[in-house]
Formats: structure tokens, C-alpha cells, sequence
């Protein structure tokens, strides 16, 4: 359930086939070496673009137990950089330097409790709070496309340079609006892509395989050891989904501290 939410994987594949058929390669992000190119700390326009569901692994956090935490990715296209002179703002340009966008992503826990990350996130970019009927059944894969103010601070505040880190995500001067990205939409589906393992390959599995040929080989480990893939390979069995999606997160205990990190579109 391709961090869907509360939705069968069925029903995930009606909801974002045209995208896995229409929209499935996209940035290629390099796994490290050569020249990197860094934004600056600031504000940001931006556009979510692709969405990862790494599955569930056990992870401490600040030395703390380990704990089983379902892991997913948000990607944003970045466009602009608000500058302020005189205490005029104005929105500039921003490109790579061979002309395509910058990307940045956020690491977050599946989870829409209250004091995750994932759940402050959300409610700060659609600047307005969840209501119960919003929870029970939020699809994750309805950001896509969607707008978006990114607020970047350096991950080590005495490193002169040094990357940065998206430390908050808000509604956009004007309100949301769904776009054409540069980047093609991406959506990977964990149950979907442990499917090709357990004896019933589908067209949807085989690209959601093609998508891990894309990515940084870390991320494409997280994924193989991942909970959801390691069991279906060592039994051949139906994948079992991490949870019951995100409107059941809502509900545990998980206390959202893994910050590694239209009107309304959702």
C-alpha cells in the first residue's frame, strides 16, 4: 500500500496506475562521488514528486531501544528561493547546474499520530487540521503533484557550506495547486514490489523492481531488508503489509520522534 493509507493494495493500484504506467522513471539520484551540489539554507517553492515506502526495520533513536519503525520518503522538486531585499520578498529561479531542479527529501516513521512528524508535517502543508473522517483512510499518494513551501537549515549549523535538511513543509503563498513537475511522479509500493518475490509477478511488481534499479544502492538495501521483503523471500509467501495503514498508525503509540530527517488537494 504504497504508504496509502487504509487502502488495500488493489485499491492502490486503481488509484496510481495511470502514474506506475504514464510516469515511472524519474530522477536518478547519485549515490555519491564528484561535485554536490547543496541549496542554501532559506525558504523554498517546491512540488512533491515521488514518495518511497521503504518498509518496516528496527531502528534505535538516540541510543534508545530498538523499536520497529514502517519507513517512508517524501521527495519535493525545488523551483524557487525566497530572497528578501529591503524588506521586499521575491521569489528566484533556482537550477542545478546543468539546468534540472534541485531535489530534497524528509525521512519520516508511517505514522499519524499527533507528535509524529509525518502527521505535524502534513497539517502544517495543507494549513488546516485533520478532522476524524480526514484520518480514516488518508492516501499519502494524493501529495503528489501538489505544491508546497519547504523551510531548509543546515544539518550542522557551525559547518561553513555544509547540505541542508527540510526542517518544516507549509501550505504555498496562494494556496496548494496540483502542477507538472520537471521530474516524472514516482510512487513505490513495498507490498507491491515484495509480490514479485512470492510466485504472483505482476506488471506492477516488475515496475516497482525497475524503480530499485534506480535508486541509491542504500536505499535499495533498506528496502531488501526490510521486514515486508525478508519474508516473503525466505518463504515465498503472501507479502504481509507492515500495518493496517496510516489511519491505523494514528492510533498507536509510536510517539513520532524520527525526524531525520483544488482548494485543498488532500
Amino acid at each position: 500500500m504504497c504508504i496509502i493509507v487504509y487502502i488495500s493494495t488493489i485499491q492502490f493500484n486503481q488509484s496510481i496506475q495511470p502514474i506506475i504506467e504514464d510516469k515511472i522513471m524519474g530522477l536518478t539520484i547519485s549515490s555519491g562521488g564528484g561535485d554536490y551540489e547543496n541549496l542554501e539554507a532559506g525558504r523554498y517553492q517546491a512540488t512533491c514528486y515521488k514518495l518511497i515506502d521503504a518498509g518496516t526495520r528496527e531502528e534505535s533513536y538516540q541510543d534508545g531501544p530498538l523499536r520497529k519503525r514502517h519507513i517512508v520518503y517524501i521527495y519535493w522538486e525545488v523551483t524557487h528561493k525566497q530572497e528578501v531585499d529591503d524588506g521586499s520578498e521575491r521569489w528566484e529561479e533556482v537550477r542545478m547546474a546543468d539546468g534540472r531542479p534541485f531535489s530534497a527529501s524528509k525521512k519520516y516513521t508511517a505514522s499519524l499520530n499527533e507528535n509524529a512528524a509525518l502527521f505535524k508535517d502534513l497539517k502544517s502543508w495543507r494549513g488546516r487540521p485533520f478532522s476524524d473522517a480526514d484520518l480514516a483512510g488518508f492516501e499519502l499518494p494524493k501529495v503528489l503533484g501538489v505544491t508546497a513551501e519547504l523551510e531548509m537549515i543546515k544539518q550542522n549549523k557551525d559547518e561553513v557550506g555544509g547540505r541542508v535538511k527540510v526542517e518544516g513543509v507549509y501550505k504555498p503563498e496562494g494556496g496548494m495547486k496540483k502542477v507538472t513537475t520537471s521530474n516524472d511522479l514516482q510512487c513505490f509500493d513495498i507490498d507491491v514490489y515484495a509480490q514479485e518475490f512470492s510466485g504472483k509477478s505482476t506488471d506492477e511488481s516488475k515496475a516497482m523492481c525497475d524503480m530499485t534499479e534506480d535508486m541509491p544502492p542504500w536505499m535499495a538495501e533498506e528496502i531488501e531488508q526490510s521486514f515486508e521483503v525478508l519474508a516473503v523471500r525466505s518463504k515465498g509467501a503472501e507479502p504481509v503489509p507492515a500495518s493496517g495503514g496510516l489511519a491505523d498508525l494514528a492510533k498507536d503509540d509510536t510517539k513520532g520522534d524520527f525526524d531525520d530527517d483544488i482548494d485543498i488537494p488532500f
